[in-house]
């Protein structure tokens, strides 16, 4: 809630301008027209009403905080030109200073708002349907399960399978691509996302607090909490600057009584351009600036990146690992043939791994159930299921023990192994120390991938994949896709073997997965990448960045985008440095006034502001 000054913040700094006009007008143009004895109740005055919040902020700091501030800075370079008389020069500090916090508003909103916008894409009530009846109610009071309604134009407040035959879906907001996805029956519809079509039916598969735009929201909040290293930088280093900067004045400003014959006020003004000049204000805002802006540029391809110190990892990256299946590939297999063997029948494999696979959300296995359902197979009731991480599962049927996975988990339980030669996934299927048959199946490599995998090369990034499947199907991949090296046969603690072999050299090194089975690497990696869109909560959340539109270009767009923001920052860094520098050594020497002092720190904060900015654009 604003306070009464802030109500009147605006039109305080109008008057303060004003005076300041006219008390130039005084002294350089007419100085017969106002005595300084009306002069200086009339700048007293002004400067009250630009200064007050200013003051009170830096000996709030001061004596509360123990902390010397930016305020603190300017509070003392003020007063100190009331010492010397220098009134328009005592107003414009504090005038300059005042504008240019309201530039810096502007820059935050404008920098805030790709991003705050989403908060409009919370639905504060849904449709919900019960027993055909419409009732208006507050999302949280959905449970999994209840049916709610959506008109056109509206946005989905939870996420939801689809009840009728189609739906076109406005998926921007997650994916940032600007046509319609069509959704079909039985697709979930995340929420976030709004109705193009007719009025649609969801059977809610979420609770509101775990929907996808929740979930995008706690990973925004998440990110602006996570500092880079220049950024983290400049915010400690600014807690001992401001000391040391009122320390040098101070000492500047005795000279005099160091060095017979020199003029007190001349090195007292001296020390009140450096107190200016000294401001760490376009520091403290323009490279947080850069990296914030660069957050929002990136959420519009529809890329999350969790602070800004991932973008500046992500702008360093030299190689990167990828999970294969659902990553590199669709994810989507396609069963091309059984294999049958002691006897069993197709019927039998079927049943036995349909059954199976239910228990499992790994593609091979929602493939195998989705063959298994158009084939009619009957799903049997299991007891004692066990997953046996990276390599199968098992369970009982009665009496009975079946199991399914790889090669290699599935030939130490059967009496009589026979390997299937094929460059395709394979399944095998066994039942009480017999092997029943094998499953192939065949997953097919992204386009995406091919030209990811193009430009990651094009730019000296080293390309890895890093997969469960067996030597033959991710050689395949390999050769397609041309990439540096593979590992296959990988379980998960594997995967972090290979990862960490991968980053020996100290090159920064991400990797890329959307599996329950990948975050363990995603969590250990210098940057973990997961593909958002298909990819399971686990891997989300363990993840660095989250590609939300399921696209792997927008990796390289994203590392292209990181290295410009990144540069933009240190682009500032510099060049606000080097400015401040050149006019502090301007200043020491008495050939710098208070009005290029002026300059040196809101013009340099506004120039440097104005650069930051431009990363909101970059694509």
């Amino acid at each position: 809630m604003q306070t009464w000054y802030e109500k009147f913040e605006q039109k305080f700094l109008y008057v303060s301008i004003v005076a300041m006009l006219f008390l130039i007008y005084c002294k350089y143009l007419n100085q017969d027209l106002l005595s300084l004895n009306y002069q200086l109740p009339i700048a007293i005055l002004a400067y009250i009403l630009v200064a007050a919040d200013v003051c009170v902020s830096a000996v709030k700091a001061l004596f509360k905080q123990k902390r010397m501030t930016e305020q603190f800075l300017m509070v003392i370079a003020t007063l100190g030109a009331f010492a010397l008389l220098d009134l328009p020069e005592a107003l414009a500090v504090m005038i300059f200073y005042k504008v240019g916090e309201l530039f810096e508003r502007y820059a935050k909103g404008r920098a805030h708002k790709d991003i705050s916008s989403l908060l409009s894409l919370r639905p504060q009530q849904v449709r919900l349907l019960v027993d055909g009846v419409e009732k208006i109610v507050k999302p949280r009071q959905v449970k999994i399960g209840d049916t709610i309604r959506i008109l056109k134009g509206e946005i989905v407040a939870i996420d939801g399978t689809l009840l009728e035959d189609n739906a076109a879906i406005d998926t921007k907001v997650l994916t940032g691509e600007s046509e319609p996805r069509l959704y079909v029956k039985g697709d979930v519809i995340p929420s976030g996302c709004i109705n193009q079509g007719g009025v649609i039916t969801l059977k809610v598969t979420t609770l509101h607090k775990d929907s996808s735009i929740t979930r995008l929201l706690n990973l925004i909040e998440d990110a602006q909490a996570n500092k880079s290293k220049p950024e983290d930088l400049i915010r400690r280093f600014s807690i001992y600057y401001t000391p040391m900067v009122v320390t040098a004045a101070v000492l500047l400003a005795l000279v005099p009584v160091v060095v017979q014959g020199q003029s007190y006020s001349d090195w007292i003004e001296r020390a009140l351009v450096f107190l200016v000049v000294s401001c760490p204000c376009a520091l403290v805002l323009s490279v947080p600036l850069s990296f914030f802006c660069g957050l929002g540029a990136l959420s519009k391809l529809g890329v999350i990146v969790k602070g800004s110190v991932y973008l500046e990892v992500l702008s360093k990256i030299k190689k990167i690992a990828f999970d294969k299946t659902g990553t590199l590939t669709y994810g989507n297999f396609a069963v091309v043939n059984t294999y049958l063997f002691n006897g069993f029948s197709k019927t039998e494999l079927l049943s036995y791994a349909y059954a199976l696979e239910t228990y499992s959300t790994h593609p091979i296995a929602l493939s195998v159930c989705e063959y298994a359902k158009k084939q009619n197979t009957k799903l049997l009731t299991l007891t004692d299921v066990h997953e046996h991480s990276g390599l199968g599962m098992s369970a009982k049927l009665g009496e009975q023990k079946i199991a399914l996975g790889k090669s290699e988990y599935i030939k130490d339980l059967v009496d009589n192994f026979e390997n299937v030669a094929s460059e395709k996934s394979l399944v095998y299927v066994a039942c009480d120390h017999k092997l029943c048959g094998v499953i192939e199946l065949f997953d097919e490599v992204r386009q995406s991938a091919i030209a990811t995998i193009k430009e990651l090369n094009k730019d000296g990034i080293e390309s890895y994949i890093v997969s469960g499947d067996r030597e033959g199907v991710v050689a395949v991949v390999a050769k397609t896709l041309q990439v540096k090296g593979y590992f296959a046969k990988q379980t998960p603690e594997d995967k972090l073997k290979t990862f960490k072999s991968l980053q020996q050299d100290k090159s920064k090194v991400a990797f890329v997965g959307d599996g329950i089975n990948d975050a363990l690497v995603l969590t250990s990696a210098d940057l973990g990448i997961a593909m958002g869109d298909v990819g399971s909560k686990s891997a989300v959340e363990s993840a660095d960045v989250v590609i939300l539109n399921d696209n792997l270009q927008s990796i390289s767009k994203s590392i292209f985008i990181a290295k410009k923001v990144y540069h933009l920052a240190l682009t500032n860094l510099w060049f606000v440095m080097l400015v401040k520098a050149a006019i502090l050594l301007l200043g020491a020497l008495g050939i710098a006034n208070i009005w290029l002092a002026i300059f040196g720190d809101v013009g340099v904060l506004v120039l440097a502001v104005l650069n930051a900015m431009r990363a909101s654009g970059f694509k």
